[in-house]
């Protein structure tokens, strides 16, 4: 009942209806009390004329509670409050109120239901009252109805006059009456607000009113007003209004007449709305239009907008200059000059426009006035749809042509580099095969002819010659294929945990046959706090100083070489490896080593000749270097000889990490199968596995290998990739497929002269276990058959019943 909190405010209110309701009582009744009570949720609120005090108390306690539950028209009297039972436990029969006598009656609300009573009380008891006097209170009960019902149409009219108010000033829009006959015009707060005055400082007249209207639109506001007087008819008027302040305003002002019981207009009413912004709005939009028509128009993009069936209303005249039409030319009909094949695709991309919201770009081709095609490019976006109107979709669509050819020509450019770059590789792979496979058997046999005890001195000198010019031949072919992949990016690192000491060691032992051949002494220095196990690729960062020291060595023909190893930790937990190779040789100029790291680079062509080497060993270097994101750096001076600094960053790693190479006192018997279609090379490795104590059979081409297979057992193949009739990989793919059911996998070990990262891929991808380059390296080829060997030999004791050799037949 939200009209008892205005009757309860009543209650509050000095002097109000409801205390001057109870001193008409108290007149009436010759009583020195009385009593209004209104009851909300739990409690009951009274007034008390003699107390003048509104008291909150449990509805529970009151007597008004109890006349409210009787319903509408229920009246009670207590002739004694300390005789009634009912109200002997009133608060107001207690001290201090000491009251005995009470008569009072329901009161109800508007919508009939009882929210109360009205009662005169005496502190003294009385007899029941007469019925004259029983209507009169009865009557005095409706007044305070009244009260409440009136109280409720004011807190309508509040509530309606504060929404009112609300409307207007979210809105914008005020209202205003002018009484014709005394000229007071009444106007809302807002149209107070668009003046620039309040109510306390301005009393609105007609004439004072006008006066606010810019001089050029009086006139014409007086011209409606008047007419609106004498015919009844209304007005609609844009004026500009001055306020207070100075800024001029445009308003709305419209107006309606009303009449008096006679049909005479005795007063006009209306509303009254600050348009400024509105207008301003307007007038931006149609500045904003101008411009881009204007734009539209000029521009070398056609813009078009496109509705839901395709047609176009407007497109802007670049289009003559891309498709050789003009507009009024034009069907009308977008899809009419679109490519037949690409009609469906376009629509579709409109379609999808519309109703997802979502820009969209297509590439597609028109066609032009004389049927040549033409390339656009063309940019869907979804203009907001009106209500009830579906949306349409602005298109800018660029000529793309010569952009189309160019691209074209780049991926034909970009296939002949392909197709270059196969080449290239394809000659790399070549040469590496053609060069490998000879120096096979050149440096294959010469080692043998080294280690033969029946060769003279003098020979033995010249073989000596044989393999150190095989092996400088060998590294210039390694130097090639690896800047070759370095420039591809096809160089992958292969961090593992080792050891950086023995690293150093190791690689300076390598070198000091070289420096006791020239008299050099090598100096190594390790820093005592080098960490035990670093993760990095320990066989790029063993290249890069053996060349670094090789190089060292083949410049310095008197003094010694050094190699220093040492780092420090960061910040970040990472070991920053430093390296240091110096040399008491011939020295660098400045001009020299702004040059030094360039591919072919050396000296100059004397030192080619004196020194020799292709100039790429320091170029392969740093790039290494660069790719584990380190650094080489060189200070040198002519005849005093020369410092490499290397630097690498490399992540700590647990010595438990690091995985030990088996070691085997006695290599593993077993059967080995070569194919190899070069006759030399099939003999030497035939000398060297038979010198291991290991039984070999050879195959000529991979269609032997298989047969071979089939008719005998074997522990290892060890398969060339290129031979005639059948190739190495076709042959391992052949022996896995007779493999399967038979539960055994023979180990097959590439052994080719395609040492490029993609020609081992296809080995693996073939189904090859590993891979041995040529030319062979007998450590490599001892250690890969000990592994596979010794591999055999675990499977057959761990499983017994297993026999050791089966074929494939």
């Amino acid at each position: 009942m939200p009209y008892i909190a205005k009757s309860l405010e009543a209650l509050n209110a000095p002097a109000g209806p409801f205390q001057r309701l109870t001193e008409l009582a108290c007149r009436l009744f010759d009583a020195p009390s009385a009593v209004v009570t209104l009851i909300t949720g739990a409690n009951a609120v009274l007034w008390c004329s003699d107390c003048t005090i509104v008291q909150t108390t449990p509805r529970e306690r009151t007597l008004g509670d109890r006349l409210m539950q009787q319903g509408a028209g229920a009246v009670m009297v207590v002739e004694d409050g300390l005789a009634d039972p009912v109200a002997r436990d009133h608060f107001l029969v207690a001290a201090p109120y000491n009251l005995r006598f009470y008569a009072g009656v329901t009161i109800c609300g508007p919508d009939g239901r009882p929210v109360g009573a009205f009662g005169v009380m005496d502190r003294q008891p009385r007899a029941h009252p007469s019925d004259a006097d029983m209507a009169t209170l009865k009557t005095l009960g409706r007044m305070a109805e009244d009260i409440i019902a009136t109280l409720e149409v004011s807190r309508i009219s509040e509530e309606r006059h504060g929404t009112l108010e609300l409307v207007e000033q979210i809105a914008g829009v005020g209202h205003w009456r002018l009484n014709l006959a005394s000229g007071a015009v009444e106007w809302s707060d807002q149209v107070f607000r668009i003046h620039g005055l309040d109510r306390a400082s301005f009393d609105p007249h007609v004439d004072s009113a006008i006066d606010f209207y810019h001089p050029e639109d009086r006139a014409e506001l007086l011209a409606a007003i008047e007419k609106t007087v004498a015919t009844g008819e209304g007005y609609d008027r844009r004026l500009r209004l001055i306020r207070t302040d100075g800024e001029e305003r445009i308003v709305l002002s419209q107006a309606r007449a009303e009449r008096d019981d006679a049909g005479v207009v005795k007063a006009l009413y209306g509303v009254f709305q600050d348009i400024t912004d509105q207008q301003n709005q307007i007038a931006r939009a149609k500045r904003d239009e101008a411009r881009y028509r204007l734009l539209a128009d000029n521009i070398g993009d056609v813009i078009t907008r496109i509705r839901p069936d395709g047609s176009s209303k407007y497109i802007s005249p670049a289009i003559e200059a891309l498709l050789g039409w003009t507009f009024e030319e034009m069907s009308g009909t977008a899809l009419d000059y679109i490519h037949p094949d690409d009609q469906e695709r376009v629509a579709r991309s409109v379609l999808e426009t519309m109703h997802t919201g979502k820009q969209c770009r297509l590439e597609h081709r028109a066609v032009h006035r004389d049927g040549s095609t033409v390339w656009v490019e063309c940019t869907f976006r979804a203009l907001a749809a009106k209500p009830g109107q579906p949306s349409e979709v602005v298109a800018v669509i660029r000529d793309m042509t010569d952009r189309k050819i160019l691209a074209d020509e780049l991926l034909e450019a970009r296939d002949r580099a392909e197709a270059a770059a196969a080449a290239k590789s394809e000659f790399l792979a070549n040469m590496s095969h053609e060069l490998r496979t000879p120096l096979t058997s050149v440096i294959g046999f010469s080692n043998l002819l080294k280690a033969s005890q029946a060769l003279p001195d003098e020979e033995r000198g010249y073989v000596a010659r044989i393999a150190t010019a095989s092996e400088a031949l060998l590294s210039v072919i390694n130097d090639v294929l690896d800047y070759s992949k370095l420039e591809a990016g096809a160089i992958e690192l292969e961090p593992q945990p080792f050891d950086p000491v023995a690293l150093a060691r190791e690689t300076a032992q390598m070198m000091e046959a070289q420096c006791l051949a020239k008299g050099l002494s090598l100096q190594v220095e390790l820093a005592p706090d080098m960490p035990p196990c670093l993760m990095g690729d320990e066989a790029r960062l063993r290249q890069i100083l053996l060349n670094l020291l090789g190089n060292a060595v083949k410049f310095t023909a008197k003094g010694s070489v050094g190699l220093s190893l040492g780092g420090d930790q960061g910040e970040d937990g990472v070991w920053r490896l430093t390296a240091a190779v110096t040399d008491t040789g011939i020295g660098m100029s400045p001009e020299t080593l702004a040059n030094l790291f360039e591919r072919f680079s050396q000296a100059d062509r004397s030192t080619t000749r004196l020194y020799g080497g292709t100039g790429l060993g320091l170029a392969i270097s740093r790039r290494l270097a660069r790719a584990m994101g380190g650094d080489i750096l060189v200070s040198s001076q002519p005849s005093q000889g020369s410092t490499f600094h290397l630097t690498a960053p490399l992540l700590i790693a647990d010595a438990g990490t690091r995985t030990e190479s088996p070691q085997l006192s006695v290599m593993p018997e077993g059967r080995i199968l070569v194919a190899d279609d070069s006759p030399a090379n099939r003999e030497l490795i035939n000398v060297i596995l038979s010198g291991l104590g290991l039984e070999v059979t050879t195959a000529c081409d991979g269609a032997e290998a298989v047969h071979a297979v089939q008719s005998k057992t074997y522990d290892v193949v060890l398969m060339d990739m290129q031979m005639p009739v059948m190739d190495g990989l076709t042959a391992t793919r052949e022996i896995r497929r007779l493999e399967q059911g038979t539960g055994r996998r023979l180990a097959i070990i590439a052994l080719s002269a395609n040492v490029q990262p993609d020609q081992i891929a296809l080995c693996r991808e073939a189904g090859m276990d590993d891979h041995l380059a040529k030319p062979l390296q007998l450590p490599a080829l001892v250690a890969a058959l000990s592994k596979h060997l010794a591999a055999v030999e675990v499977c057959a004791a761990a499983d017994p019943a297993m026999p050791m050799r089966n074929s494939l037949n």
